[in-house]
């Protein structure tokens, strides 16, 4: 949700970064629960246990930032009706005040989840939970770069989330160690009536996690966000991702991380697993429609051209692009998994049988 009026242009600086090379997401293997789980964010039942931590967060920029300053971690499983997710933060200093169903929770420290389930990049909900455990769920029928409006009335229903603190909540005197979040989701709430498919073994989501966090101040005993030294504002806030985006712009779902399902129990072997070719292919034209607002944004117009974008297309895809002043279209044919990808500047992907 954050940053609606920097999208485009955030999203612009990101793109000359990839206008090389495809970006590659990290994975994580989701297995199921052997066991009931009680939501109340301790995270202490055998299967919880056993799930592994994704690797710790980093910059949302990637590498060209420093490490966090705290660390942040994330887990999943899953079983017939939910999706379930931990988190781990660690915090020096738990504070919260916004209390209210749906406030705007990132504008204090807060861990969102970003979910596209068909991975289109278009129709996928965010949910933001902070330290007192309030959250704010929107659903996204188009990202914020393509002109898409956030519908914050949508709610997931029947969701459960919990949060524990090992502190003090609101308290400047002392200092803490950290909270953890967990959260269900029910995989029949989440398709905002697309008719999205429940998960079986091996279906691939697109998932990404947020960490919020902003350097504070206190006044009149309260925690504030800190402000400049200029005086002109707050201090931009600390964005730390499980699956860096390369640009401080979360709405950007075809760099979020593939959530592989697995039918096997927590309790059992994992799994060796790579991704179907067919992603390879994806990340190509994305890479394509990444080099195409790159063009546009230096020749106000578009290219038909796939030779002027830049990119080293491989042999094995044919490319072919309509293109004008205002619009354009990618066609990448993967001969090897007889597939059609196609992608227009509204950021949908579709991919049907040759």
């Amino acid at each position: 949700m954050k940053k609606l009026l920097l999208t485009l242009c955030l999203g612009i600086i990101g793109f000359q970064n990839y206008a090389q090379v495809p970006y590659f997401p990290k994975q994580y293997i989701c297995y199921k629960t052997h066991q009931n789980l009680k939501i109340d964010g301790k995270l202490d039942e055998e299967a919880w246990q056993k799930a592994s931590w994704t690797t710790e967060f980093v910059d949302i920029e990637g590498a060209k930032q420093p490490l966090p300053l705290q660390a942040t971690k994330a887990k999943m499983l899953w079983d017939d009706k939910y999706l379930y997710i931990a988190a781990k933060l660690d915090e020096k200093h738990l504070w919260s005040y916004q209390n209210k169903k749906d406030q705007v929770v990132f504008l204090e420290n807060d861990f969102e989840v970003f979910i596209d389930p068909d991975g289109d990049g278009h129709e996928y909900f965010e949910l933001e939970v902070n330290p007192i455990n309030n959250t704010f769920d929107l659903f996204l029928p188009k990202s914020y770069r393509n002109g898409g409006d956030a519908l914050i009335s949508w709610d997931i229903k029947g969701m459960k989330t919990a949060v524990y603190c090992n502190g003090t909540i609101n308290n400047p005197t002392d200092e803490d160690q950290f909270w953890t979040i967990e959260i269900a989701i029910p995989f029949e709430s989440v398709g905002m009536g697309l008719n999205v498919p429940f998960p079986k073994d091996l279906s691939l989501w697109r998932i990404n996690f947020s960490r919020v966090e902003w350097q504070h101040e206190i006044k009149n005993g309260k925690y504030v966000r800190k402000n400049k030294p200029d005086g002109t504002g707050v201090l931009p806030e600390y964005n730390w991702v499980w699956s860096p985006q390369d640009a401080i712009n979360m709405h950007i779902p075809d760099r979020w991380g593939y959530l592989i399902f697995s039918d096997k129990k927590v309790t059992e072997s994992p799994i060796q697993y790579q991704l179907p070719s067919i992603e390879t292919a994806k990340r190509w034209i994305w890479a394509g429609y990444d080099a195409q607002q790159a063009f546009h944004g230096k020749n106000k117009t578009y290219t038909a051209e796939p030779s002027q974008l830049g990119l080293n297309w491989p042999k094995e895809y044919e490319v072919k692009i309509e293109a004008s002043e205002h619009l354009f279209m990618i066609r990448l044919k993967d001969l090897t998994n007889k597939k059609l990808l196609t992608l227009t500047q509204d950021g949908r992907l579709l991919v049907r049988d040759l």
